[in-house]
């Protein structure tokens, strides 16, 4: 049909009836008038395909002398990516002899025209993002370049195709889907290994990406049953991205990629319990030098610094006293200085926003809370869209985590005082070099140690944890897709584990474990190998 006009103006703009200026990926209209840009409008691409006729049911994965030629490597290159395996151990469709095998008819295999990889991202990305109700979101999220590039990579064509596959067949419950999307899984592993030899190839943007695409398929699918492959892709990843450095993350699809991979970095850190490299100031300033810092880039930051402080506080049992007393008055200040920084930029961006970050609303009756426990609260929070839920969830995250090391820290420094009193009366001299001797030069040095200032509301580390549990049904509507459960996954965790070793929070524990066994049905099936709920 020839002819007819159509505005390719965003819904917002159309809705106003003004003129948009097509920005993407949100409009300058929108900004200016700080109205949420919900995108454009995606008309349909009719394309006529003819399935491949094949004579037989084998399709070959790469020619013979697949490995890279070992004189065109950088000896520094290599040396840095020593030990990162793309291809971890994993159930393949691949045999012996270098070929797949179909797992299904002829006319039932995908084939990766790119007419039919853009319909099947198209089809990925409806299912995966949620349509409209993403806010800034949209800014870090790589997956919505992928149909705007004119050129992909053999190893990213090929860990795409598998994700958009993966999700089909858990849409569609699609066993020969499944099977197709783990052999293009496979093919994309080996193409990966082969650009990680390519000079040329290995510090490309397209490289990361694949990177992130076969993890991300991982923790989705999660084909071994098992969190390894995922903890070695990450590991790669992590590898990568330093190598790569932090002036290769500035703008375009490198610096959504980063964004997208400091979480996953991030986690995998705080799950260890060791510090990132990723909390450094070259790492924390550097890739935003061309891309403004979105709230939730700030607020990540906070939860950047926490696997370092959760090793400092690892330490503690292993120091003698003065030690642990030189440690918690380290320690101590820099949380009060994080807190104060964290209701600064809770306050600054309430002036971007109009109305609350959030509120309540009544749980309907026909809610699917009432199936595990409707007395944790009669009521859910809500908030003005998926990327706000977001930011005010990590928040509320690392409130958690940072109120509960300070109650912690006072209870040892109140352990400390009584200890200190105690030996005071007993040895009226003591022998410098000892402990007990540190211990008390050090307090005639800094005065009274003891007298710190009161935590007040901080001291209820469980009421950030409880306003996480709350924001469960937000994120679980229908509406949300995948998006709102894989943002939910991490906060949820943390308020779980955090008020686990406590009594009195059993109620909140187990409802936390069942919204947990909701949340890992929604295309998180890695999660069940790091919580063990089933």
């Amino acid at each position: 049909m020839v002819g007819i006009a159509r505005s390719r103006g965003c819904a917002t703009c159309r809705k106003r009836k003004i003129a948009c200026g097509l920005e993407r990926p949100v409009c300058a209209q929108c900004i200016k008038s700080r109205r949420e840009c919900p995108g454009y409008r995606q008309y349909p691409i009719f394309i006529t395909h003819k399935t491949p006729q094949v004579e037989n049911n084998l399709k070959p994965v790469a020619g013979k002398g697949a490995g890279p030629p070992v004189e065109k490597q950088s000896v520094h290159l290599r040396n840095t990516l020593k030990g990162f395996d793309a291809c971890p151990d994993q159930p393949t469709a691949i045999g012996k002899s270098g070929q797949v095998t179909a797992l299904f008819s002829p006319d039932r295999q995908v084939s990766a025209t790119p007419a039919i990889r853009q319909q099947l991202l198209q089809e990925y990305l409806h299912l995966h993002l949620p349509e409209g109700n993403v806010g800034l979101m949209r800014r870090r999220m790589w997956l919505l370049r992928l149909p705007e590039l004119t050129y992909m990579t053999s190893a990213l064509e090929f860990s795409t195709m598998a994700l958009c596959l993966a999700k089909l067949s858990d849409v569609y419950n699609d066993q020969s889907l499944k099977y197709e999307s783990l052999k293009l899984y496979n093919h994309g592993l080996h193409q990966l290994q082969k650009a990680l030899w390519d000079p040329e190839l290995m510090l490309h943007d397209q490289t990361l990406a694949a990177c992130i695409a076969l993890a991300t398929y991982e923790m989705s699918q999660c084909p071994g049953d098992s969190k390894n492959a995922y903890i070695s892709h990450t590991r790669g990843c992590e590898t990568l991205v330093k190598t790569r450095g932090p002036e290769a993350h500035t703008e375009g699809l490198g610096h959504q990629i980063f964004v997208h991979f400091r979480i996953q970095g991030v986690l995998y850190a705080l799950d260890q319990k060791v510090g990132t490299f990723l909390s450094e100031p070259a790492w924390r300033e550097t890739p935003w030098r061309s891309e403004p810092k979105t709230w939730f880039d700030r607020v990540y930051d906070y939860l950047a610094l926490a696997p370092g402080l959760l090793r400092q506080a690892d330490m503690f049992p292993h120091l003698d006293i003065d030690g642990q007393l030189e440690l918690a008055l380290h320690m101590i200040p820099h949380c009060w200085k994080m807190d104060r920084e964290l209701d600064m930029l809770s306050e600054s961006q309430r002036e971007t926003i109009s109305g609350p970050f959030y509120w309540p609303e009544p749980l309907p009756d026909d809610t699917s809370s009432n199936d595990y426990d409707e007395s944790l609260s009669p009521v859910a929070f809500h908030f003005p869209n998926l990327a706000i839920a977001n930011c005010v969830m990590v928040h509320w995250s690392v409130q958690t985590m940072l109120w509960h090391g300070m109650v912690q820290l006072y209870r040892l420094m109140n352990e400390l005082k009584l200890t200190f009193a105690t030996l005071g009366r007993v040895e009226d001299e003591v022998d410098p070099d000892s402990a007990m001797g540190r211990l008390r030069s050090l307090m005639n040095c800094k005065g009274d140690v003891f007298d710190l200032p009161p935590l007040q509301h901080r001291a209820d580390f469980a009421a950030p944890a409880r306003n996480i549990l709350q924001s469960v049904e937000y994120c679980m509507l229908d509406k949300m897709v995948d998006q709102g459960p894989k943002i939910m996954a991490a906060p949820l965790r943390i308020a779980i584990e955090t008020l686990r070793p406590y009594p009195q929070f059993t109620q909140e524990v187990e409802w936390g474990e069942r919204a947990m066994a909701r949340v890992q049905q929604r295309s998180l099936r890695l999660l069940v190998y790091y919580t063990g709920i089933r």
